[in-house]
């Protein structure tokens, strides 16, 4: 799941959440591979878990 999030999966998330259309942009724009882009998106959803249940429930679906 998180490998398809970080090949582009990301850009079909909804939110309002600030702080997570940063990182969607920023992940968009990195020239990183997508192993680390996974690692990064899966790392900010366990940090922000609390705050992003509206996205959580979208995971699945993307």
């Amino acid at each position: 799941m998180w490998g398809r999030l970080a090949n582009g999966g990301l850009s079909r998330l909804q939110t309002s959440h600030l702080g997570t259309q940063m990182l969607m942009k920023r992940l968009e724009l990195s020239p990183a591979p997508a192993s680390a882009k996974a690692t990064e998106i899966y790392n900010y959803f366990v940090k922000w878990e609390r705050s992003l249940a509206n996205e959580v429930a979208q995971l699945n679906r993307l």
